[in-house]
């Protein structure tokens, strides 16, 4: 991927000197010719240097006695577009995002349930953590599948549950924890405690893949 390498750093510039974003993009995946898979890695991938930095800071780990918010079709879809062969990368930010553009479309009901029983599995090795997983209640069987991750965290010894809001954006951001477990940008730079990544965590458990950085 030496071209998209190239073209990130074009786009960085551009990005950190206060261009549009919209139209930064286009210039640079124009010039690069890059597919639209490509210019989605770009898109989701890259940040300004200023922002990219302070969303870094915040990158921190599970501790005990910690009480994890999740943003829980956030860090799925992530799972699943691995699993789905899609292209998933680590940020300038430090997080982990894919270029799937699922936006919440299931294309495959085994692969997304694998993505849940994954995510379930590390769960369950952190006995002194709470995991309160919030789901979009506008998504599809949201209410169906809350009830049944509270009903396997319950059967696992998972501390915590799930639950449906109308907007997990707002409650992730205004909500009590110590750590917020997503890679929406938006809910990163107004949450006032540390960030965890826990897909990365996983697939680098399960799979110890060799993901493509634009983290230079």
């Amino acid at each position: 991927m030496e071209s998209l390498d190239i073209a990130a750093g074009d786009y960085l510039w551009m990005l950190s000197r206060g261009y549009p974003q919209k139209s930064s993009l286009k210039l640079v995946g124009d010039k690069f010719m890059l597919s639209r898979e490509m210019r989605q890695i770009l898109y989701r991938g890259i940040s300004d240097v200023k922002s990219a930095a302070a969303r870094r800071e915040k990158l921190g780990s599970v501790a005990p006695g910690d009480r994890i918010l999740v943003d829980t079709y956030n860090v799925l879809f992530t799972v699943n577009n691995y699993l789905l062969g899609k292209y998933v990368f680590i940020c300038n930010d430090g997080m982990l995002r894919d270029a799937g553009e699922m936006r919440g479309r299931i294309v495959s009901k085994p692969v997304f349930k694998k993505s849940v029983t994954l995510f379930l599995g590390l769960l369950v090795e952190y006995h002194d953590t709470i995991f309160d997983l919030f789901l979009d209640e506008p998504v599809s069987y949201s209410g169906l599948l809350a009830a049944e991750l509270t009903g396997e965290m319950d059967r696992l010894g998972i501390r915590g549950r799930a639950t449906t809001v109308r907007s997990p954006d707002q409650v992730l951001v205004q909500e009590k924890g110590d750590a917020v477990c997503t890679s929406d940008t938006v809910i990163i730079d107004q949450f006032q405690g540390k960030v965890v990544d826990l897909p990365l965590q996983l697939l680098q458990k399960e799979f110890n893949p060799r993901f493509f950085s634009l983290l230079k």
